[in-house]
């Protein structure tokens, strides 16, 4: 890999990490680390494929009942002229491939039309269609040792990806076509392709609901850390067909020379236990970072639970005695109650089944109120599960009729500062959590416009220098919120946020100027 005496950074090894990214020299916020083509991409399967899937040439989701399709294949796309169809970065080889098993069918989309094995076919593809990403493709790790028969990965994949692949369409073609385009191929190849997808794929969501999965060469190299000091962003549009899907990876963080550039593989906002085994189901490590290892997860306390002890609980709090042990228990702060993890990890597994239930219903005010008052009673008030309600809570607070009072307006302010300290704790870069931030600050701002407009109960309107103090903090955080987004414009959910921001900010300034308000 050459790199030029300019380059941001270093690549490095080690026996416990392999390969990984360093900073060649000092970086701070906003410099640019690298910026790439994919390797390869493809779409992930929609949530109800049975109704909706992805178009195989431009990934627009279309109705399976009412859909064209490819006049080759038969698989779903939005338009026979769908350029994609003819290009090889999308649909363009595997078509001949797919070609195989013309048949189409309505019924059982699903099985029928599987989009997730599009991209390790993709990648098999690699070898005739460029044969340098082929071999840049082979040297990512693929975690084979893990995944060996009996392991749920294995199994999944064989099942839903490899045999489908190699019996519906590779065992169906002619000697010739399997020349051409697959002069490799076998399942355990398959295998190999599911296992560098799983360890290396980033995900991009795109504009009208579909999902990809893209391969990058360098950014792949990155490390894990659950404070990471990198932001990432895809390019959705581009005048250069091939530099559709571009990464982009910018400091968030400042990097120190010799420090290592690190990404994010989880998310943000899950607890310590929740992020590490995920980490340990999909990519086949055990973090040890600097907030896995510190039990309040940097002073957020996101994991903490109220102490439960046995019918005289006190006011302590319990935290795992060591963070890094799968086994470890969980010691009150104040007593001497301590609580096996198999304990807590059902308690908060249930909890979260209830939180994602509450929240796929809808989430009306009353009914987060209720879960918001029930699981305080046994979690810290800034657990991750009580952080998903209050974010809900808030952007309805407000803007719901019988939800706008001052005494809302109080409790929905107090839950945005409380939210927005934790956000700037575990993101301070605004790395992962710009959106949520981002609303945290929006909504903030809103509470305290409104606020500016009430009166007390007694009907005392506040005074012009409390109304200036509110608008005054009004004015900060709508742009707190403009900047949160100011990486994610070329990403359609971070752009739509803004447009909405950006009304709410203007009709701010109409009302200051109306009023002769001035800062």
């Amino acid at each position: 890999m050459g790199q030029d005496e300019d380059c941001p950074y270093q690549v490095c090894s080690s026996e416990e990490l392999g390969r990984y990214l360093a900073a060649a020299r000092d970086l701070a916020p906003d410099d640019l680390v690298l910026t790439e083509q994919p390797l390869v991409f493809g779409p992930k399967a929609m949530p109800d494929p049975e109704a909706i899937v992805p178009c195989v040439g431009c990934y627009k989701p279309v109705f399976t009942d009412v859909g064209e399709r490819c006049a080759k294949c038969g698989w779903p796309v939005c338009s026979g002229y769908c350029p994609g169809l003819k290009d090889p970065q999308h649909h363009g080889v595997e078509c001949e491939i797919l070609s195989a098993r013309p048949e189409c069918v309505l019924d059982d989309m699903a099985n029928y039309y599987r989009h997730e094995a599009l991209l390790p076919l993709r990648c098999t593809l690699l070898q005739t269609v460029d044969p340098d990403k082929w071999k840049k493709l082979l040297q990512m790790q693929s975690h084979m040792e893990c995944r060996i028969p009996g392991t749920e990965a294995y199994d999944e994949a064989n099942e839903f990806i490899v045999e489908y692949l190699m019996n519906d369409f590779i065992a169906k073609l002619d000697a010739n076509t399997k020349k051409q385009y697959l002069p490799e191929i076998s399942a355990i190849l398959i295998h190999r392709m599911c296992g560098i997808i799983a360890t290396n794929a980033l995900e991009i969501r795109l504009p009208e609901g579909a999902e990809l999965l893209a391969l990058y060469t360098n950014t792949c190299i990155m490390e894990h850390s659950c404070i990471p000091n990198t932001k990432h962003t895809f390019s959705q549009s581009a005048k250069n067909k091939y530099d559709l899907y571009k990464i982009t990876v910018k400091v968030a963080i400042p990097i120190e020379k010799g420090c290592h550039i690190s990404t994010m593989y989880s998310h943000a906002l899950w607890g310590t236990q929740a992020r590490r085994q995920h980490l340990k189901d999909t990519k086949y490590f055990s973090c040890k970072c600097q907030r896995c290892s510190d039990p309040t997860e940097l002073g957020t306390f996101l994991s903490a639970m109220k102490c439960l002890g046995d019918g005289y609980a006190c006011d302590g709090i319990h935290l795992p005695e060591d963070p890094l042990d799968d086994e470890t228990e969980w010691a009150c702060s104040k007593c001497r109650i301590k609580l096996d993890n198999s304990q807590v990890n059902m308690i908060i597994s249930q909890m979260g089944e209830e939180v994602d239930n509450v929240q796929m219903m809808g989430g009306s005010p009353i009914m987060l109120e209720n879960l918001l008052c029930r699981f305080s009673t046994y979690l810290h008030p800034n657990h991750y599960h009580l952080y998903s309600v209050k974010h809900s809570l808030i952007q309805l607070y407000g803007r719901q009729a019988g939800y706008t009072s001052r005494e809302i307006l109080n409790k929905k302010i107090k839950m945005c500062r409380e939210l927005i300290n934790i956000t700037n704790k575990l993101d301070p870069g605004n790395a992962r959590l710009s959106l949520y931030s981002a609303v945290l600050y929006h909504e903030l701002h809103s509470a305290l416009f409104m606020k500016s407009q009430t009166v007390n109960n007694d009907g005392i309107q506040m005074t012009d220098e409390e109304i200036k103090l509110l608008l005054i903090e009004a004015k900060v955080t709508i742009n707190s919120a403009i900047n949160a987004l100011k990486d994610d414009l070329d990403e359609s959910s971070g752009k739509k946020l803004y447009e909405v921001i950006l009304k709410t900010k203007s009709d701010f300034e109409r009302y200051c100027q109306k009023k002769n308000i001035t800062f």
